[in-house]
């Protein structure tokens, strides 16, 4: 059994939405994460957001957005920069393991 499309099209707008909320953070919040900005947005516009790059990648967004104290006035984008990006992350492994499930699940109805 496939994964319907409308899952897999949740997980890329919430990809999207990450590199969205990261993109409206202050211009030097990202300033020594820009390589894994880019490189999780090249993924996201190719639609392979299913792999461990793609995660380790915002796992590496997040470590660096963690380590700073933003202003007041941006907290609130940092959260949900944060949020969004961790939100994305976590489909993309949790539709990961569903992919792998199916495809055992298929391998053991060949046998």
């Amino acid at each position: 059994m496939f994964q319907q499309p409308s899952l897999i099209d949740d997980v890329n707008t919430l990809a999207r939405e990450a590199i969205d909320a990261l993109d409206a953070l202050p211009a030097d919040a990202l300033r020594g994460a820009e390589c894994d900005r880019d490189f999780c947005e090249r993924l996201v516009v190719k639609g392979d957001v299913f792999g461990e790059e793609f995660r380790e990648a915002g796992a590496e967004i997040l470590r660096h957005l963690a380590r700073i104290e933003p202003e007041e006035r941006f907290a609130r984008e940092f959260d949900s920069a944060m949020r969004r990006l961790r939100d994305a992350i976590n489909a993309s492994y949790s539709m990961a393991v569903a992919f792998g499930a199916e495809r055992v699940t298929s391998i053991q109805r060949a046998a």
